[in-house]
């Protein structure tokens, strides 16, 4: 009776495991009707140049097996997580903690924050038009999740030079891009190419609306390649802005460095991501955390008591509260970011995380807007007097980064060693499927005969034959004969067959899912002990 009772737990839980990856996108525009003030730079620089070019909400929805994330980024400066929140709300098609919304943190769009309208005590931001974002961020995540199809994706990275200029500290440069692309799995053509580069939009400062060098890389790659651009800023804070350009280009209207920059990156990234290899075999995790801190800002308080920053369950108390998620897709890793984040602190994330994954994709401006985020002892430099003007205070860094370590406590490594170095030498991962193979009772088996392929991250495929009361194992085989498909990461799976694991937990966190005949699937911990 416990092995059935088990048995059938497992049936259920396998119920929901019979999608591989899907990936859809969409993109609308947010150009506002009327004129706005512009975020950013000075205060009361309304868009008197009318509008050179739109801005978007481009949005990304991939699901495998029961998993589905969201990520959507809009050309804005920034969007508090009140309305971050308000956003997850109307959209229908995937659960409110897994719609990640990131803005590019352009400095020619509209006030949604409030700081930069007419006057000091006067908020620039037209809450008409911040319900119109809403309202068209949601539909766009629903649009993309509508689009859903059989997906194949590619992971690549790059550097880009020339770009971005530390003008604080120049020798504190990220100069990494990550790139993600998704391609339809029935005819190859591309779905969405997702670029993370760390730089200001702000090569221009004039009275046009503008989405600055964005609008170059989207052209760029969508006139090459077709399907959604999607730009995600990383870790811009301290102070990452465009390189210098013509001295004798005037000021705020360097039009054509934006074009040049913005092209630099999607070729680039064209370029780094046609050589990367494309696959359908992968999982996907996440993990969220919510943390508060003070608001130590004195400028920032005025502004809430005077309702130039809208006030709200985030924002109360003299509190900040905001968030921080992971999620792990194949082998990249993404975390969110509730703001601008110096670069230091962006690379040391990078270098931490990429022990679980590789490209490390950093969201800046994600969920949130909190300005600058130091680290503590930066926090007080004369350097960053600007920085610390426009931060909620001293300890949002460390309880991101304590968010960041808390998230990584709960991962599981991904394999850096060879599969097999020599045919005469077996990987640990090898080793621990020979000993799986050990646990086999031919007396349970009887006639049973199924194929099983296993696709571990960091380890590869096998297949595990049943046949003739006899259990074997091997790399060779076609995904066609296998009557059930296995997908994790392999640290996850050898923990699961040696019994360190709960598999139900590990399907809870996205790391395990199976494809295929369900009660074949099950049968597994029938044969084996």
């Amino acid at each position: 009776m416990r092995l059935l009772a088990t048995t059938l737990g497992f049936a259920l839980l396998f119920a929901g495991w019979a999608q591989g990856l899907q990936a859809g996108a969409a993109a609308n525009k947010i150009t506002p009707t009327k004129q706005v003030f512009l975020a950013g730079y000075s205060p009361n620089r309304p868009n008197t140049g009318g509008v050179h070019d739109d801005i978007w909400a481009r949005a990304l929805v991939v699901q495998v097996g029961n998993e589905r994330i969201a990520i959507v980024v809009c050309d804005l400066l920034g969007l508090l997580r009140d309305d971050v929140q308000r956003i997850r709300q109307q959209v229908k098609s995937v659960p409110p903690n897994r719609v990640m919304v990131l803005c590019t943190h352009v400095h020619s769009a509209p006030d949604t924050i409030g700081l930069w309208g007419p006057t000091p005590t006067q908020s620039g931001r037209d809450n008409e038009y911040v319900n119109f974002v809403i309202e068209t961020v949601a539909k766009t995540v629903d649009e993309a999740a509508s689009k859903l199809q059989p997906a194949l994706v590619g992971f690549a990275k790059t550097t880009i030079e020339g770009v971005a200029k530390n003008y604080r500290i120049e020798q504190i440069l990220d100069t990494e891009a990550a790139v993600m692309q998704f391609r339809s799995k029935a005819d190859g053509k591309v779905i969405a190419t997702l670029t993370n580069f760390a730089c200001h939009p702000e090569v221009l400062n004039n009275d046009q609306l503008t989405s600055d060098f964005c609008h170059w890389y989207y052209q760029t790659v969508e006139r090459a390649v077709g399907g959604v651009a999607i730009f995600a800023n990383g870790a811009l804070g301290g102070m990452i802005s465009p390189a210098p350009g013509d001295p004798n280009a005037p000021k705020g209207r360097d039009w054509a460095r934006a074009e040049r920059f913005g092209t630099i990156i999607a070729n680039r990234a064209l370029e780094a991501i046609a050589k990367a290899a494309f696959t359908d075999s992968v999982t996907l995790q996440h993990i969220e955390m919510t943390y508060t801190v003070p608001l130590e800002n004195e400028r920032f308080k005025l502004a809430l008591a005077a309702g130039v920053i809208p006030a709200g369950p985030s924002l109360a108390d003299g509190k900040v509260t905001t968030e921080s998620h992971f999620i792990r897709l194949g082998d990249a890793v993404m975390f969110t970011m509730p703001g601008e984040v110096l670069p230091n602190i962006g690379i040391f994330l990078k270098r931490r995380f990429a022990m679980f994954g590789d490209p490390v994709f950093l969201f800046g401006l994600a969920n949130d807007e909190l300005g600058y985020i130091l680290a503590p002892p930066d926090y007080y430099l004369d350097i960053y007097s600007y920085e610390r003007s426009m931060s909620v205070g001293s300890e949002i860094g460390h309880e991101m980064v304590q968010a960041a370590r808390q998230m990584m406590a709960r991962l599981t490594p991904r394999t850096t060693t060879p599969v097999a170095a020599a045919p005469a030498e077996k990987s640990p991962v090898e080793q621990e499927l020979e000993k799986y193979l050990q646990r086999f009772r031919p007396d349970r088996a009887g006639n049973f005969k199924a194929t099983y392929r296993l696709v571990l991250e960091g380890a590869g495929e096998f297949y595990l034959r049943i046949a003739d009361g006899k259990a074997t194992i091997s790399r060779e085989g076609s995904p066609s004969e296998a009557a059930v498909t296995i997908k994790a990461p392999a640290q996850v799976f050898v923990a699961i067959i040696t019994g360190k694991r709960d598999p139900l937990d590990a399907y809870n966190t996205g790391e395990l899912q199976v494809e295929g005949d369900i009660g074949i699937a099950q049968y597994l911990l029938f044969v084996f002990e």
